[in-house]
Parts: C-alpha cells; sequence; structure tokens
C-alpha cells in the first residue's frame, strides 16, 4: 500500500512539472510614445509587435493617457515594434526579448505636415525626433542677414534679391502674392508696392525656431488666397525649463566683405504658470564687393525687439501674448529705382491654446493679432538725383507707403475615433493699403526752385479681405493614411474712386464705356480642396502621391497700382492695375518616394502644376506713362489673366559614411512656360544642386561642414518681361563651430571660397543698367555666442 501511495507522488510531481520544463517563460515589451516636438505623451497610439522568425501573429495594443504601452506573454526572439498614429510619422524598432524580462521602447513621433510641403530647415535629412532643436541649430550656423537667405538652403526653394536684405520668397516658380507668409499665424504682407521689405523681412533670423514651405495647394488649414506657403514659427515660450526665473543668450558677430556686424539677445524665463521671453537685435551692413571686384551698394541698418509672455491657466490650457517692433534704416536697393528710407512695423498677438491629448476634442486654438508697417522710399543715391549721370533734368521721386492689417484664427482638433483625425477651423484678415508718389522735377539744377510737381495715389486706400473655413480629415485606411481637405473663402476687394486718375479710371470702365459706382470693387467666392495618400511600401521605403486646386485673388498692385513697376517683371517699366482681374486658379499633382534607414536616406519627388488665368502682363499703347523717363523705354503695361505650365521636381539623398561623418547631395530641376506669352515663364531657376560633407562626433563639441554648390546656366528667359539669360556657376563653402565650455561657443568660416563672379537667375536687374544684380564674392564670418 505504502509502494503505491509513493509511486502517485511520484507521478503527480512529474507530471506538474512537466508543463514547467517544456513551456519557456515569456517575456514583454514595454514603452511610452510622446510628440517629438513638444515632449507630450500621446494617447491612443497604436502599437504593434510582430515576431521577425516564427511568422507567429502580431500582437497589438495602444497607448494609455500617459501615452505607455505593454504587450506581454512574448515568446523569447526577436520584434519589430511599430507605433502608428494619424496626423504622424510612422516609426519602428527592432527589438530582442528574452525569457522572463520586460524590454523598454520609447518612440518620438514626429508630426506629419500634410501634404508633401513639409520641407524643414534641417541639418540632415534623417532627423525626425529632434527636428525642432536642429530646425533652430541650422538657423543659426547658417548665419543669414535674412530671412530670405535661409531659403536658399532649401531644393525648390529660392528668393529674390533686390538688395542686402528682403530676400523675396520663390517656391518652384511661385513668387510675390503667389505665395502666403505666415508668421507664428499671422498672414504678413508687404508695406512696399515694390516688395523692398518682403513679407519675412520684418522677422529676425535670430527670432525662428523653424521654417516650413508648402511647395503647392496642402496649405489650406494655414489660411487661404495661395498657391503655396511658408510658415515661421518664433521661438518658443514654454521650452525654458519649469523653474528656471533667468537664462538667455548673447551672440555677436562679424562678415567680411559685407562688412556687417550683429548683435542678438534672448532673456526668458518660467515659473509654474508663468513665462516669459524678450529678444533683441541690432545689425548694419555696408556695399559689398562681388567676385571680379564690383562694388554694388548695400547699406542697411537694423533694430528689432519682441517680447512674449504666457500664463498656464492649468495643465492644459493657456494664454499668450507677444508684441514686437522693428525699424529699418538707409537700406539700398540696386535692384529698384529708388532706395528706402525707412521701414517701421509695430505688431501685437493674443492667443488662447487648449491641448487635452484625449477624448473627442484634442485641442483649441484661438489667436487674434494686428499689425502696422510704415515705408518710405525716395530716389536720393540713385542716377535720377542728379544730372551728371542722368539724360534729362534731376528729378526728386519718393514713395510713401503703408500698411494695416487685422486678422484671426480659430482651429479645433477632433479625435471621433482611433484611426480618424479631424482638424476644422476659420480664419480672415482685413488689410487696409496706401501709398502715393510724390516727384519733382528740379530746373535748373537747383531743387529750392519751384519747378513741375506732381503727387499721385499707387494704392488709393485699397482694402482687401479675406474669411474662410476648413475642415481636414486624416484616416488610417489599412496601411494607407489618407488626407484630405476643403477650404471656402470670401474675398472682398476695394479702393477708393476718388483718388484714382482719370487714366486709371477708363481702365476700370466696363465694356459699356460708362463708369459704374462699384467698378473698383471685387467679391469673390473662392473653393479649394487637396487630397495626400502615404502608403508604406516597405519597413523603409514609403510612397506618397497627393494633388489639389487652390485659388489666389489678385493682389492689390495687380487690381489697383498706377503706373507702378512689377513685380513680375524684370524691366521698371510702368504698369496699371486691372480691377476685374480674375482669381488664379492652381491645379497640382505631386509623387514622392522615400526610404528611411539607420545610415541611409534618400528621396526624390515630381509635380506638375497648371494656372489658369495666371496672372501675367500685356501691352497698353493707350496709357500715357507718369514719369516719362529714358530708362522706362517699353510700357506702359497692364495687367492680364492668362494660362501657365509648370513641371519640375527635387531630390536629396543622406549617407552615414562613418558614425560621425555624414554626405549629403541634393538637386532641383523646374520648367515653365506662359502660354499667354508663348515663352517661358518668369523666374525659372535653372538646374541646381548642391554636395555636403559634414563631421560632427557623437558628443556634438564641435562640428566642420563644406558645401560644393553647382548651378546651370539658364537661357529659357521671358524675354518680353525684360529676362536675360544667365551663366552657371560653382561655389564652395566651409563653416564650423565649437563648444568651448561654461555656455560659450564660436562659429566661423567663408562663403564662395574661391571668389566666384556669379549671378542668382532670379535676382532682379538694376533698372538704370540693365544687368541683373550680382551675388557676394568671398566672405569670411566668425561669432561667438553665451548662453547662461
Amino acid at each position: 500500500m505504502d509502494r503505491y501511495v509513493v509511486f502517485a507522488c511520484i507521478s503527480f510531481i512529474v507530471f506538474a512539472l512537466i508543463p514547467a520544463a517544456v513551456a519557456q517563460p515569456s517575456g514583454a515589451v514595454t514603452g511610452r510614445v510622446t510628440n517629438g516636438e513638444t515632449g507630450r505623451p500621446l494617447p491612443s497610439v497604436n502599437v504593434i509587435v510582430e515576431s521577425t522568425g516564427d511568422g507567429a501573429q502580431p500582437r497589438g495594443t495602444s497607448t494609455g493617457p500617459q501615452g505607455r504601452f505593454a504587450v506581454d506573454g512574448l515568446a523569447p526572439g526577436r520584434y519589430v515594434v511599430r507605433a502608428r498614429f494619424v496626423g504622424f510619422a510612422s516609426r519602428s524598432r527592432e527589438v530582442e526579448v528574452s525569457a522572463a524580462e520586460s524590454v523598454g521602447v520609447r518612440f518620438a513621433l514626429a508630426p506629419r505636415t500634410v501634404g508633401l510641403d513639409a520641407v524643414e530647415v534641417t541639418a540632415a535629412p534623417t532627423v525626425s525626433e529632434t527636428a525642432e532643436q536642429l530646425r533652430k541649430a541650422d538657423i543659426q550656423e547658417a548665419n543669414p542677414r535674412d530671412g530670405g537667405e535661409l531659403l536658399r538652403t532649401m531644393s525648390g526653394v529660392s528668393a529674390v534679391r533686390r538688395g542686402p536684405v528682403g530676400l523675396d520668397p520663390v517656391v518652384r516658380g511661385l513668387r510675390s502674392g503667389q505665395v502666403g507668409v505666415y508668421v507664428d499665424g499671422m498672414r504678413t504682407f508687404p508695406a512696399g508696392p515694390a516688395r523692398m521689405d518682403s513679407p519675412l523681412s520684418h522677422t529676425g533670423p535670430s527670432t525662428m525656431q523653424s521654417i516650413e514651405v508648402a511647395k503647392g495647394p496642402y496649405a489650406l488649414t494655414w489660411g487661404g488666397g495661395q498657391l503655396s506657403a511658408i510658415r515661421v514659427e518664433t521661438n518658443d515660450l514654454f521650452n525654458v525649463a519649469r523653474g528656471e526665473r533667468l537664462s538667455g543668450q548673447l551672440q555677436t558677430g562679424y562678415d567680411s566683405n559685407f562688412g556687417s556686424y550683429d548683435v542678438t539677445g534672448t532673456v526668458s524665463g518660467r515659473s509654474d504658470a508663468f513665462a516669459y521671453r524678450v529678444d533683441g537685435a541690432y545689425r548694419t551692413g555696408n556695399d559689398y564687393e562681388t567676385g571680379d571686384g564690383t562694388s554694388v551698394p548695400a547699406d542697411f541698418l537694423n533694430r528689432e525687439l519682441r517680447a512674449k509672455v504666457g500664463y498656464k491657466l492649468g495643465d492644459n490650457q493657456r494664454l499668450t501674448a507677444g508684441g514686437g517692433y522693428q525699424r529699418q534704416d538707409d537700406v539700398d536697393y540696386p535692384g529698384r529705382l529708388l532706395n528706402a528710407q525707412f521701414f517701421k512695423t509695430g505688431r501685437a498677438r493674443l492667443g488662447y491654446e487648449y491641448a487635452s491629448g484625449t477624448g473627442l476634442v484634442r485641442s483649441v486654438e484661438a489667436k487674434a493679432y494686428g499689425y502696422q508697417t510704415l515705408h518710405t522710399m525716395n530716389n536720393e543715391g540713385k542716377v535720377t538725383y542728379a544730372s551728371e549721370n542722368f539724360p534729362g533734368p534731376p528729378l526728386r521721386v519718393a514713395v510713401n507707403a503703408d500698411i494695416t492689417t487685422l486678422g484671426g484664427r480659430v482651429v479645433t482638433q477632433l479625435a471621433p475615433s482611433q484611426d480618424l483625425r479631424l482638424k476644422v477651423g476659420a480664419d480672415g484678415y482685413r488689410a487696409h493699403r496706401d501709398a502715393e508718389r510724390p516727384f519733382q522735377v528740379v530746373k535748373n539744377g537747383d531743387p529750392t526752385t519751384p519747378g513741375f510737381y506732381e503727387s499721385k495715389q499707387i494704392w488709393p486706400g485699397v482694402v482687401t479681405a479675406d474669411a474662410g473655413v476648413f475642415a481636414q480629415a486624416t484616416r488610417l485606411l489599412g496601411p494607407v493614411e489618407a488626407t484630405g481637405t476643403v477650404r471656402a473663402d470670401m474675398v472682398w476687394a476695394g479702393a477708393d474712386e476718388e483718388q484714382v486718375t482719370d487714366v486709371y479710371l477708363d481702365i476700370a470702365k466696363p465694356g459699356n464705356g460708362a463708369l459704374d459706382a462699384d467698378a473698383l470693387d471685387r467679391r469673390e467666392f473662392n473653393v479649394s480642396g487637396a487630397l495626400m495618400l502615404t502608403a508604406p511600401l516597405s519597413e523603409a521605403w514609403t510612397l506618397s502621391a497627393g494633388g489639389g486646386t487652390a485659388v489666389r485673388s489678385a493682389g492689390a498692385l495687380e487690381r489697383y497700382a498706377d503706373r507702378f513697376p512689377s513685380n513680375k517683371a524684370q524691366t521698371s517699366a510702368e504698369f496699371i492695375g486691372n480691377p476685374r482681374l480674375d482669381p488664379e486658379r492652381s491645379w497640382q499633382a505631386d509623387l514622392e518616394l522615400e526610404a528611411r534607414y539607420d545610415r541611409v536616406s534618400f528621396a526624390v519627388g515630381g509635380f506638375a502644376r497648371r494656372i489658369s488665368n495666371y496672372i501675367t502682363l500685356q501691352d497698353a499703347p493707350d496709357v500715357e506713362p507718369m514719369l516719362p523717363l529714358p530708362i522706362f523705354a517699353e510700357g506702359p503695361f497692364r495687367y492680364a489673366n492668362g494660362t501657365a505650365t509648370f513641371y519640375g521636381g527635387e531630390m536629396s539623398a543622406s549617407v552615414a559614411v562613418l558614425r560621425s561623418l555624414t554626405a549629403s547631395v541634393s538637386g532641383s530641376y523646374l520648367w515653365g512656360k506662359n502660354l499667354e506669352t508663348d515663352q517661358p515663364a518668369l523666374g525659372v531657376a535653372p538646374l541646381s544642386g548642391d554636395i555636403g560633407v559634414r563631421y560632427e562626433p557623437p558628443q556634438g563639441r564641435f562640428y566642420i561642414e563644406g558645401t560644393l554648390g553647382g548651378v546651370t546656366e539658364q537661357d529659357r528667359v521671358a524675354s518680353v518681361l525684360g529676362e536675360t539669360p544667365t551663366e552657371g556657376y560653382v561655389t564652395l563653402d566651409l563653416r564650423g563651430g565649437l563648444a568651448v565650455g561654461r555656455g560659450i561657443s564660436v562659429e566661423g568660416g567663408v562663403t564662395n571660397l574661391t571668389d566666384a563672379d556669379y549671378v542668382n537667375h532670379l535676382n532682379a536687374k538694376n533698372p538704370y543698367s540693365g544687368t541683373p544684380i550680382p551675388e557676394t564674392g568671398r566672405i569670411f564670418f566668425a561669432g561667438v555666442n553665451y548662453a547662461f
């Protein structure tokens, strides 16, 4: 009996231990997902854990309110962990799971800007999780005097130089009013009719946190009335550590050739609920020499002061307010008939933000803003000012202009389901412009002697307004992320008919020849839309395809200018506005292929665009010029509608040759035709490319970078608009930086090391010599930064 009891006990123990001996302990994957820009946790993110070996079914879960997740019961082996969230770029990580252990994984997802539009100023194409800091670092490394110079570092994007500062953006052949510019959500316009002060010129590079460019109709939630757009965010209030009451930076630098120096400073602080930031800058420059030693007028003086304050109403809400003042004096513009005597700009804004991260309503943002810019130009320093070098009596010509803009915006983001995100909102602005041009013919060489004097309105009290509503939906359709956007705008435009000339009123007449009281007024209802599809082809490759249509109403200069030089031609002849212009409508399709590996990234994209009612120029032989100057050999002209087509694309690649050595290459191509003139479209940039090498040890104490840039000749030009061919060129830039310690760092380098003599094809022409404005020769620069 005892024998059977012993046998039964042994059998029970053996059979009880068999499962434990056969089954190995399981492991788990845990982690957290955050917003790569804000650092805040992301709830409801889809997390998939998939085995790389045994073909087991993938395991899935989603993150909780604090962005945390856990997947347990995993057999030992290698797994791929994927994090996917609507509106953010997906990321994956390969991990090794061991028995009875938990592997930790952290993801910082980068927000995906809708469409093939997010062209960020980044130090390396592979950067995503720390894009905000790298965008800021790259802006500082670029040593720019102007925001437009930063755009020239981006493929498919450039800028028009008319002087030392105020470079005017050009995006894939779109220019002037076709490109909307936003600074902290404010729609920004120039004050000067000649766009001496481009929309970016009133925001100093030292205050810029990031720059994004929409290369087509994919920025419909930013604002309306544009065919592409640029968005600038200035330094963030709340990126200072909580409890740090006083911190800041002081930076100074010097550029040879320009003979320019600058001093910029920042002071910021934050308590539990309150944050503040103050930014100031002082910049000055002088004439520069080209590669062949020619001196180009380039004086400028710039001073600005900006301040922001913020107050957190709770964990999810905050109020912000900001304002600033900038003044530029005595700015030379060799690409214009006049120089700028001064610009004065004042801005103010008030904002409210709510961000929950959970529930149906994920965020709400409301903003109101206003700004005014005063602008005065004159011909002092030009050949028309004195009779020695001008075939005619001396002139005293000036332009006094101003713009006052009020606007606002409200937008909310919704999450009806785990795979669907909605963004709905409204925005609008009202801009009042006024500009007059007094001129005097000097008799007997004495300006005190009474002579012919007249003052004409260029902009006769012009008011433009836009009120729009928009909706955007982003949804995961299996592996494909689809984003669709629709926008509707009401547009108003008008001018004071009591201030316009008879010549202008003749053109504004309806077909029956009688002047209608509403001839200068315009009302439009415009609808725009875009769709973008993004699909992962493999773990590393992604294909994006999109298309859409956007509408731009004619600008104040195109509608109401009274015999004033145009931004749509390379000639300084006089042009007269047309109040009955139809709005431009762009139809665009895009395709992009992208690959990202641990050490290699690659992207290539192309587009095709057709613009109906393209605003172009035509002869106006029945119009008498206002200033019958010898330099106005052609014209006057008037604005008219036509058709234009564009296509092109960009590519970029980056390879981590070594852990500390990265090589990159990029290039862009553009083709455009104005069907109305049967010639190439104005301002088509030539084929260009860059090759760069950057050495930066992992600890980041220093970096050395070299860039070789090449541009081909451009003989596809709009000769009927005064455009001339330009030659190709090659430039070499070197730069480097060193963190000395105790908050001190130094940077320096040389641009155009070979002292090449060259002209950017988009640059304006000197109206007196007829030659395009050349770029600078060799420039040595150095700067010191102190952070405390």
